[in-house]
């Protein structure tokens, strides 16, 4: 198991890097990450590369026993670039050149700064590899931030995409297959030409494309460095790090593809728990390689650190990684995390540090041999929230990710342990799906989601889903588009709710007099069944929430937005019709999460308030963190955990 902090040597004095590199060692840190921002220390004037600074950093911390994860560091250019070479600035959506200060303010269209960017990563790769110090290299930091840019030369290679992306029958580049796609002639919207495609306007047609042009740039700067990596350093892994679910600038789904180990920003409470099984997503593990230390917006005392850092472990983490090793005394992180503060002294976080360090070397292996197991799963998909973003609704306040949340919070409040994915991902493990606001739906979506009711699987869908197809255009068949028949219904409007509205249900317990708010669907059953209606106002006795056979399965489709108590309602009716269990009953604030071995069972509980809480698991259990044998009740420090285990068939270890 990973257990590292983020390093900069190049911020700090030599004689410094003894004393760091010996508290890391004696707080059990066995892995380093470094790199991603140290171009201009790496190569201060064009050609004159230096890597001392590094080699010796790398060494010195290797022979404390701690392994590094070199990043490639071409994001953030050093001011000779652009003193040099101004065509590398992005271009802002006013037109405007965006100035240098900040970080990847650099175009991947730009021929300039490929060429460069490429010549810096070849030549960080090529120096360290076969170096046993290097475990793992990152590809930069935070691919795609800030790497909008309405330029020419993006509209021009914005053209080639379209070209090669529209083609006739006979595989050549058609204007008009593009014209079929996107309709033609709205607004004059009509194109003779390739050159004649403006950058976004408010066409949804457009803005979606041009979203997927840019999030394709990421994934194609990602995996030229992918291969380049794997080409002259094998064996090695390759990640790099998604950033917070608010950020929509990249499909991660399609990112993942081209690295090996999927790495993340953990910056809870700013970003949801559901990143951390996104993020996990298919391949049954991710890397934290920032995770929060405190946040100075929120009063973060003793304990939050180590707790925030299991929970992604508990998640399915491989490891953490803690951003900063030290408080940086300059720049515009300057009072951002650090387990050091800026007189680099230890203090409280590195004595949380030091102590789940000490956990972490007794039972770091025995983690690893657990992935997390679930029976449920929430997919997103980038391509419908960008439609949803694209589009001309002209909904007010609203966050086309509200459903997914609340419905993965929901979930983890009830102890059931869930996975999150892309909406075309294999699905033939679950009992339980939920595709929240699947607004926009392909041919491949609707096959893979269809296939997975067929076979006996439930499906639950919320309001607006199959809206539109892959180009946001909108299907000219009854909504919910090729998921309709399953669904067995029809959405002939959409309209939204300014008000929340009761419900009537006998149906669903626990959801009589619930409210449903934001939107609402009109539904007109065909070979569905109500489960709700509205209570009141001019939709009383109008169709809220429907469920239809189809094949062995079900699909439950929710007109409306359920919070709160409904929404709770829902997900404990469908899990008792799906047999899906929660792990355990646990008062509010206190989580069980699960992690699954051929060997044993791990039951991760944490408490995330400042008072013991007490539970009841069922049957008897090893605390791994004490040795201590437990049944009956048991109690959780304030901000603290318990790690329990039982072997594989469900017997005392």
């Amino acid at each position: 198991m990973f257990y590292g902090v983020q390093y900069y040597p190049e911020h700090w004095p030599k004689e410094r890097w003894a004393v760091d590199a010996r508290m890391m060692q004696e707080a059990g840190i066995n892995v380093v990450r470094m790199g991603e921002f140290a171009w201009s220390a790496l190569e201060p004037h064009e050609g004159a590369l230096d890597f001392t600074l590094m080699d010796e950093a790398v060494a010195l911390l290797d022979a404390h026993g701690i392994k590094t994860i070199m990043c490639t560091p071409s994001r953030t250019p050093p001011p000779w670039v652009f003193d040099r070479y101004p065509g590398v600035r992005n271009v802002d959506a006013e037109g405007k050149l965006v100035n240098y200060g900040f970080r990847y303010t650099v175009g991947l269209s730009h021929s300039e700064f490929i060429q460069l960017s490429q010549g810096i990563d070849r030549a960080v790769i090529e120096h360290f590899e076969g170096n046993d110090a290097i475990v793992g290299w990152q590809v930069d930091n935070e691919i795609g931030m800030n790497n909008d840019c309405d330029c020419e030369r993006c509209r021009r290679r914005f053209h080639r995409y379209l070209e090669q992306k529209h083609t006739s029958s006979s595989g050549e580049a058609s204007i008009e297959a593009l014209h079929a796609a996107w309709g033609a002639h709205f607004w004059s919207f009509h194109f003779t030409t390739w050159e004649e495609v403006p950058l976004p306007y408010l066409s949804p047609q457009l803005a979606l494309e041009y979203r997927r042009f840019l999030s394709e740039l990421n994934v194609e700067f990602t995996r030229w460095r992918s291969e380049l990596i794997h080409e002259l350093d094998p064996g090695k892994f390759v990640t790099t790090n998604f950033q917070s679910f608010s950020v929509r600038h990249t499909d991660y789904a399609q990112l993942a593809k081209v690295i090996d180990l999927n790495g993340m920003n953990h910056y809870p409470a700013r970003s949801p728990e559901l990143i951390l099984d996104y993020y996990r997503g298919a391949r049954g593990t991710m890397l934290p390689v920032e995770q929060f230390t405190r946040l100075l917006e929120i009063d973060t005392g003793p304990g939050w650190m180590r707790l925030w850092a299991y929970m992604a472990i508990a998640h399915g983490a491989c490891g953490v990684n803690f951003f900063r090793w030290r408080c940086c005394r300059w720049g515009a992180e300057q009072f951002r995390d650090g387990i050091l503060p800026h007189d680099g002294q230890p203090a409280r976080r590195y004595d949380e540090l030091v102590r789940m360090g000490a956990e972490i070397g007794r039972i770091g292996e025995r983690i690893d041999h657990t992935r997390p197991q679930s029976e449920v799963a929430i997919l997103m998909s980038y391509e419908a929230r960008w439609a949803l973003e694209a589009g001309t609704m002209g909904i007010a306040e609203w966050d086309p990710s509200e459903d997914v949340i609340a419905i993965h919070d929901t979930l983890r409040d009830q102890n059931v342990p869930t996975d999150a994915l892309d909406p075309r991902e294999d699905l033939s493990a679950y009992h339980l799906v939920f595709a929240p606001r699947l607004f926009s739906i392909d041919r491949q979506i609707a096959e893979n989601l269809c296939a997975f009711v067929e076979n006996g699987g439930t499906l639950c869908l919320t309001a607006p889903s199959g809206v539109v197809d892959e180009y946001n255009v909108s299907f000219d068949t009854p909504r919910p588009g090729p998921l309709a028949e399953a669904a067995g219904i029809r959405v002939s409007d959409l309209s939204p709710l300014h008000e929340p509205q009761p419900l009537h249900s006998t149906a669903i317990p626990g959801l009589e007099g619930a409210e449903a708010s934001v939107l609402s669907d009109e539904v007109h059953p065909i070979t569905a069944r109500v489960l709700a209606t509205y209570a009141s106002g001019w939709r009383e006795g109008l169709p809220a929430i429907t469920v239809n056979q189809f094949g062995k399965g079900r699909v439950i489709y929710v007109g409306a937005t359920l919070q709160g108590e409904g929404l709770s309602a829902l997900v404990t009716h469908l899990r008792a019709e799906t047999e899906v269990s929660s792990l355990c009953e646990t008062p509010d604030g206190l989580r069980v999460y699960q992690r699954v071995g051929p060997d044993e069972r791990l039951w991760f509980v944490l408490n995330y308030t400042e008072e013991e809480l007490s539970f009841t698991p069922p049957d008897t259990w090893l605390d791994v963190l004490s040795g201590e044998t437990c049944a009956g009740n048991l109690r959780v420090a304030p901000l603290d955990l318990r790690i329990l285990a039982r072997d594989a068939r469900g017997q005392l270890l």
